[in-house]
């Protein structure tokens, strides 16, 4: 079983040998031991195809992704607690993993051992599982620690462009034709930009200067954020935009590009890909806040108007079927996205409320941190939020040479004094780690 690996997987996929990884990372009440461990990681790969896959190279170097049946077992690493935050540093050391692309499997776990208490940390090359994916196998993982036999199904497919394309889209003359024409544009494009993008005197971002900024607002922060949005019209992901594009601004000044980058769950618009399957192309929105003098909350919801209007005319087709027509062009993005001039200030996604129990028979679920993604591109600024159990949590990966450690945490400062400025509850307790 195998099949070709799309546009924005092999944009993430590179030469193989540069880590794109993300990593999850859950803390659980209870008892885990190796045993429960490796059943619950041999159910997940039994279930999954694209767990046991290994990525091959046709003869004119297209790269597949190839299920082996004989593939390895998922690894899994332990270490004992020391510190609470231990799982930042392990974070940080997966990100930087290089995965036998070629053999497979392209996820590990790492098990932080405490009293009572384990930290699970589950690293996966991006190419292959996304964040939406990612939830759901860490969902599958906890139900199958409380209940070993627990019986989890299988997946006999690993999503083709045949399977999750209906045909009256695919065999569409006018779509074939459109498709057609905007890859020449893309590639034409791209071609351009790349022949005007120098590798000289770029400062190099070296992955020991990654790092994670890491905090929650408390329950009453977080539902009184809720509530407000609510009475405003608007989604905590529009406040959130307009919070860290105000905050971008105030510490970077003229060097801010007053432009954020939203990734979007392509399961929301193609019903064909089931929600808990494995996959890793997403569509985005790219948003910028009109100059004006406008209040915080008068420019949410202006920008709340302007995201209404972009994810009513947003078409997957329309992104995905053009870029499957313009894969020559994979070189020449690589070059732009590495060492062209970063257009953005940072790429934000808001997974929302995660559904996951609290409370199993034999385990619980003492939190869930917002999932972490690196790579090796130019712009490796990125925060994930999600909420769980009432709290909103909130991730901020970059690297030293790129937004200084100092210069993130303003950023936090500012983004939070601003989205809670105006709320009638305190703003202490928001939690650094």
């Amino acid at each position: 079983m195998q099949r070709k690996l799309l546009f924005l997987e092999r944009l993430m996929l590179g030469d193989g040998r540069t880590p794109f990884n993300g990593v999850f990372v859950i803390r659980i009440k209870g008892t885990v031991t190796m045993e429960l461990l490796r059943n619950a990681l041999n159910k997940l790969q039994a279930k999954h195809p694209l767990l046991r896959a290994g990525i091959t190279c046709s003869k004119d170097g297209t790269p597949y992704f190839t299920v082996n049946e004989s593939c390895p077992e998922i690894p899994v690493t332990v270490t004992e607690q020391f510190y609470d935050d231990d799982w930042v540093l392990q974070s940080i050391n997966d990100w930087a993993t290089v995965f036998d692309t070629a053999n497979g499997p392209l996820i590990k776990l790492h098990w932080i051992s405490g009293t009572g208490m384990s930290d699970l940390v589950m690293a996966f090359h991006h190419c292959m599982c996304d964040g939406g994916a990612g939830l759901m196998l860490i969902k599958d993982l906890v139900a199958l620690l409380d209940n070993p036999a627990r019986d989890i199904g299988r997946h006999g497919s690993i999503c083709t462009i045949e399977e999750i394309v209906p045909a009256t889209v695919l065999n569409s003359k006018s779509r074939k034709l459109k498709a057609r024409f905007q890859a020449v544009l893309i590639r034409a494009g791209l071609r351009l930009l790349a022949a005007l993008t120098t590798t000289q005197n770029k400062p190099r971002s070296y992955r020991e200067r990654d790092y994670l900024v890491h905090w929650k607002l408390s329950p009453s922060q977080s539902a009184a954020l809720f509530k407000q949005c609510t009475a405003q019209g608007v989604t905590v992901n529009t406040a959130l935009c307009v919070a860290f594009l105000e905050a971008f601004r105030q510490v970077k000044g003229k060097t801010a590009r007053n432009k954020i980058t939203c990734p979007v769950d392509i399961r929301k618009f193609v019903k064909e890909i089931r929600q808990d399957t494995i996959f890793s192309f997403g569509l985005s929105l790219t948003l910028s806040l009109p100059p004006s003098r406008a209040s915080f909350w008068e420019k949410v919801r202006e920008l709340q108007q302007i995201v209404s209007k972009k994810m009513d005319r947003m078409d997957p087709y329309d992104f995905l079927l053009p870029f499957e027509q313009a894969h020559s062009s994979l070189p020449h993005i690589r070059k732009v996205l590495t060492y062209g001039k970063v257009n953005y200030d940072l790429m934000f996604s808001n997974m929302g409320k995660l559904d996951l129990p609290e409370k199993y028979d034999n385990i619980a679920i003492e939190t869930i941190f917002s999932p972490t993604v690196i790579g090796p591109f130019g712009n490796p600024n990125t925060i994930i939020t999600s909420t769980y159990k009432g709290q909103i949590d909130f991730s901020f990966v970059s690297n030293d040479v790129f937004l200084t450690y100092m210069e993130a945490l303003s950023v936090k400062e500012k983004s939070m004094s601003l989205l809670l400025g105006e709320l009638p509850v305190p703003q202490t307790g928001v939690a650094i780690v």
